[in-house]
């Protein structure tokens, strides 16, 4: 038996930063889809933090910024 594909419901930027506000989940928007995404682990946390740390002394008085995979541009 073969089943067709229901149509994956399409949002706008609006829409999505407009529920980002009260969401509880980690998502992104792409292509007009709003994806969920995986939570990282304490191990993954603790990688990336000393990353950013080896990171930021590396480029130590250079005109670069670093941020982190929470801040939203």
């Amino acid at each position: 038996m073969v089943s067709a594909a229901l149509p994956t419901k399409r949002y706008t930027a609006e829409d999505y930063l407009a529920l980002e506000i009260e969401s509880t989940i980690r998502s992104e928007f792409r292509n007009g889809e709003i994806v969920e995404m995986a939570g990282g682990t304490p191990a993954d946390n603790e990688i990336a933090r000393m990353f950013v740390f080896l990171l930021t002394a590396a480029l130590r008085k250079q005109p670069y910024s670093i941020f982190m995979t929470d801040q939203r541009l």
